[in-house]
């Protein structure tokens, strides 16, 4: 439970999985379809891809801003490598996804770990920054943040967003657990679309190995430019098949239908979760694929994740999640999709609630 996958959703998943598949191949030919690399996607996917991401956009974007590619990772790679780069810094909240420590390290650039608060990045913390430090980009993750599940309110993305303007810092904005909720904000990148790179995955609302996910980018040219074919030693690129089928569901609703089954599920867990837990330090949602657990003081988080994995069950402490080695508070993160099943989830909530308790 260390990981926070979506839940499976076989009764839904399966079927129109199957249908895409059979859609895709009866009106293609193969040969054609795979015969040939599509750098940035073909121009359906594009197309297909702007309608995903235009659900959480006040407007589906122009198609040729829109990149297809292998996963949220592989955008976040080349992002940072094009934008960041070696010897300059990139500021991140305290707290946020680990990931980006091991680009840091492998790209050669610096983390500038701000501040937060119950909604993420404190606004005059990331200023501060902006102005001493002089950051070429901010990675933000607003929606449902990963690992403290905070939400920016509209006013804390409209003052980020006026900061990175002001300070020309790039937005680079992952807004992969956005589409589990009805009521999220509009993204970040909405407040400053001229600075701001949004990406928006599959792999948190509809399933974990899809490795489809899309980027959004300021303008058709900066598409083209940071997203070229002769820029040969990466791995951004999708597998044609793989953006046709996920196209195909787009076409179809079938995504509406599989979000929807996702939805469902994680709000049944989330409910267990808050039944068996049971602590006003709790922090979660009912739409969230993952739980923030702050700990007594008296129960250290290295601690409880060592008796939690004696009973077979493995958690995340805060410390997993913080940037150039952040303070981080006394407290762990667990995921609620990663088991099997409900049966297979409630025996590894039992384990943390049987702990928690002492």
């Amino acid at each position: 439970m260390s990981g926070n996958l979506p839940p499976k959703v076989p009764h839904v998943f399966d079927d129109a999985y199957r249908a895409a598949v059979q859609h895709v191949m009866s009106s293609c030919e193969p040969s054609h379809l795979i015969g040939a690399h599509q750098f940035r996607g073909s121009e359906r996917d594009r197309a297909l891809g702007a309608r995903f991401v235009g659900r959480r956009m006040p407007e589906s974007p122009a198609a040729d801003r829109v990149v297809v590619a292998n996963g949220t990772q592989s955008i976040l790679m080349m992002l940072l490598a094009g934008i960041v780069g070696p010897n300059r810094r990139l500021a991140i909240e305290a707290l946020s996804y680990p990931t980006v420590q091991t680009f840091a390290q492998h790209l050669g650039f610096e983390l500038s770990p701000v501040a937060m608060d119950g909604e993420g990045a404190v606004p005059e913390a990331l200023e501060a920054i902006c102005r001493t430090e002089r950051p070429a980009a901010y990675y933000a993750m607003p929606t449902i943040q990963n690992p403290t599940t905070g939400t920016m309110s509209v006013e804390r993305r409209k003052a980020i967003a006026e900061i990175c303007r002001r300070y020309e810092v790039a937005i680079i904005e992952d807004d992969i657990y956005s589409l589990l909720p009805k009521d999220a904000p509009p993204p970040l990148s909405s407040f400053a679309p001229e600075i701001s790179w949004y990406v928006l995955g599959t792999a948190k609302s509809l399933s974990a190995a899809l490795k489809i996910a899309y980027v959004v980018a300021p303008s058709a040219e900066a598409a083209a430019e940071r997203f070229w074919p002769g820029v040969r030693a990466t791995y951004w690129m999708c597998a044609p098949m793989n953006g046709a089928i996920v196209s195909s569901l787009i076409e179809t609703g079938a995504v509406e239908d599989i979000i929807e089954a996702v939805r469902a599920e994680t709000r049944v867990r989330q409910a267990m979760v808050s039944e068996s837990v049971s602590s006003p330090d709790l922090r979660s949602r009912p739409d969230c694929l993952h739980v923030f657990l702050p700990l007594p003081a008296d129960r250290p988080a290295k601690d409880f994740v060592a008796r939690v994995r004696a009973l077979g069950v493995d958690v995340s402490p805060a410390s997993t999640y913080a940037m150039n080695d952040s303070p981080a508070p006394n407290a762990i993160r667990f995921g609620t999709g990663t088991p099997r099943d409900r049966a297979a989830f409630e025996r590894g909530l039992a384990a943390i609630t049987k702990v928690y308790r002492g």
